[in-house]
């Protein structure tokens, strides 16, 4: 009877902890949490509880990760992974494995986060996991990136953005996509950066997030902008440059439209560059004057002088074409 009582009484301290908990993670009262926590899993240890103390840790683990202590962190996850395969619980091992990984690459040990991500991506294979498949190839692919392994980034990436496509996940989708083109950027695969780009755009409209959108289709007009400055004829690079043109166009309606007018100046400008870039001195200088008198009203003084020296420069060039 007294170990049913205590067991009783354990079990209302360790409600009462993480009521704590809840309610200063509401607060955002990290330290409290963390109190609270660390009562709850020293009661889930007492009441030899292993997967309890184990979801305690992992909690604890990500309050450490939030708060910016990275190390404290870790040293949760690793007491959660041993109690996690001293279970067999594979999907906890599994996430485990991989939060791991993300922390070892923010704290740039990439080599250690290659493995712990490995590791995770084994288990969720194994397991079926299609979700966490999705999201450790996806990090793994970011790791690549940070080492400047480009084409094993561009293939990881591929097999991510597959995963999404699979589970007609858009939002994971737009955000593996983006990830794509940015290592086919690394790689110098401009056009197939440009695909990726397009799609991106294509699904934030269906979304109805225009703001990210048009934050796309001026990545994809500076892209084109590049390729005509790269080009080897005249024919080639203006046709880049008209693309760069109307790629601009579009994208500042939809600045005007969300009221971006930061973003509607930094478009005349680019649109004035691309003008100047075409021989079109005039078209270029009135792009840059609009530009120049937002940054003023908007008292941006880097982007107005940057405007004001495009100006100067356009007006000499009107002059030298007469």
């Amino acid at each position: 009877m007294s170990d049913v009582a205590d067991h009783e009484q354990l079990l209302l301290q360790v409600r009462q902890a993480l009521q704590q908990v809840r309610q200063a993670l509401q607060n955002e009262d990290y330290e409290q949490a963390i109190s609270g926590l660390l009562q709850s899993t020293e009661l889930a240890r007492t009441m030899n509880d292993p997967a309890a103390e184990g979801r305690h840790l992992g909690n604890l683990a990500l309050i450490y990760y939030r708060t910016k202590r990275p190390d404290l962190a870790l040293d949760c996850f690793n007491r959660a992974l041993i109690l996690a395969r001293a279970d067999n619980d594979r999907l906890t091992e599994d996430g485990i494995l991989g939060n791991m990984g993300n922390i070892l690459r923010e704290l740039g040990r990439f080599d250690e986060a290659l493995a712990y991500l490995d590791q995770a991506l084994i288990i969720a294979q194994e397991i079926g996991d299609t979700r966490g498949r999705g999201i450790w190839l996806s990090n793994l692919g970011l790791v690549f990136d940070d080492l400047h392994r480009n084409s094993e980034a561009i293939e990881v990436h591929r097999e991510s953005v597959s995963v999404a496509r699979q589970m007609r996940d858009q939002r994971s989708l737009t955000a593996r996509l983006s990830n794509l083109g940015n290592s086919h950027l690394a790689q110098g695969e401009l056009t197939e950066a440009i695909k990726c780009f397009h799609e991106i755009v294509s699904l934030y409209k269906s979304l109805g997030n225009n703001t990210d959108a048009a934050l796309r289709l001026g990545i994809i007009g500076n892209i084109y902008n590049d390729l005509g400055r790269k080009s080897n004829t005249e024919f080639e690079a203006r046709f880049y440059y008209e693309l760069a043109r109307d790629t601009y166009i579009e994208t500042l309606r939809l600045a005007q439209e969300l009221g971006d007018k930061v973003g509607e100046g930094d478009l005349l400008t680019s649109l004035g560059t691309v003008y100047g870039n075409m021989g079109e001195y005039e078209l270029a200088f009135n792009h840059f004057t609009a530009a120049q008198q937002i940054f003023a009203e908007l008292n941006l003084s880097d982007r107005q002088a940057y405007a004001e020296e495009n100006l100067r420069l356009a007006q000499d060039l009107m002059t030298q074409a007469h």
